[in-house]
């Protein structure tokens, strides 16, 4: 008898488990590699300036850092099912900690980006990003995610679908620990 086959089998079973989520976490990680490789890079170096977009109201209003308050962008095309499911995501993000942005792209009216918010039943502001705020944003696909802290530094980023669960997870692993000296 083998030393292997004498183990428990509860023990095999256990190994064998803990061998597939390794595997799979290393996959998922891969696939997250490859999505986010062509957006800003994370290491602190990054910073946005304040941008001025038209909202769908029709006045414009500038994006910029907020004291004390971290900023989740959101960026979405008015075409895309995926932002059509994941956009009501946002509202589970804590807004004592982060202020939301969205910003549509690749749209051809206003029109088409209200009719999207009416469907995905979004009720706050909207922004029309242009193709300069693509270009800053080096926004490749959608949804794209962006965490940026109180200075505008982007902290963390993010491209594909998001639970509630998953943006609440990623806005807690980006808040620093509370000073308790």
């Amino acid at each position: 008898m083998t030393e292997k086959s004498a183990w428990p089998w509860f023990r095999q079973r256990w190994m064998r488990w803990v061998r597939d989520g390794v595997f799979l976490c290393l996959v998922l990680y891969t696939v997250q590699w490859w999505q986010t490789k062509g957006m800003l890079p994370t290491n602190g170096e990054t910073n946005i300036v304040p941008i001025t977009l038209p909202t769908l109201s029709g006045n414009t209003h500038t994006i910029a850092p907020v004291a004390s308050k971290r900023t989740l962008v959101y960026f979405f095309a008015p075409w895309c099912q995926i932002c059509r499911v994941s956009i009501g995501n946002l509202d589970y993000v804590d807004r004592g900690e982060y202020r939301v942005v969205r910003i549509a792209l690749d749209y051809n009216n206003p029109a088409e980006v209200e009719e999207f918010m009416e469907r995905a039943d979004v009720k706050g502001r909207v922004y029309l990003g242009t193709e300069q705020t693509r270009e800053i944003f080096q926004v490749t696909g959608y949804p794209t995610y962006y965490l940026l802290d109180e200075n505008f530094t982007v902290i963390d980023k993010s491209l594909g679908y998001s639970s509630a669960i998953g943006l609440k997870l990623r806005t807690w692993l980006a808040t620093p620990p509370s000073d308790t000296e």
